[in-house]
């Protein structure tokens, strides 16, 4: 192997590295979208009702569907805790009730 080539072996394993390190460390928008153009929002957050349990708070925004679930380390499952409708809620909010 002649010194020119080793060169150019090097200049190349060096320009895939940098591409390499620029789309690992870029980060990108999440995208898991299914049926569908509907809109979800994610919010983690705890469950106080059964002791500080880590939870994740889903809402699908076009329907105001809003689902509780938690996930257990030791199983690996996802369970979910509860179901509602956010916009009633918040009419009750506002009529004072």
């Amino acid at each position: 192997m002649n010194q020119r080539s080793l060169a150019s072996l090097i200049l190349i394993n060096a320009v895939l590295l940098a591409a390499l390190v620029v789309t690992a460390f870029s980060p990108s928008q999440a995208e898991a979208q299914f049926a569908g153009p509907r809109q979800f929002l994610m919010i983690a957050g705890e469950v106080q009702a059964r002791g500080p349990q880590a939870a994740v708070y889903i809402i699908e925004m076009q329907s105001s569907q809003m689902v509780v679930a938690r996930f257990d380390s030791r199983t690996g499952d996802l369970n979910f805790i509860d179901g509602r409708r956010v916009s009633d809620d918040l009419r009750d909010v506002m009529n004072g009730r």
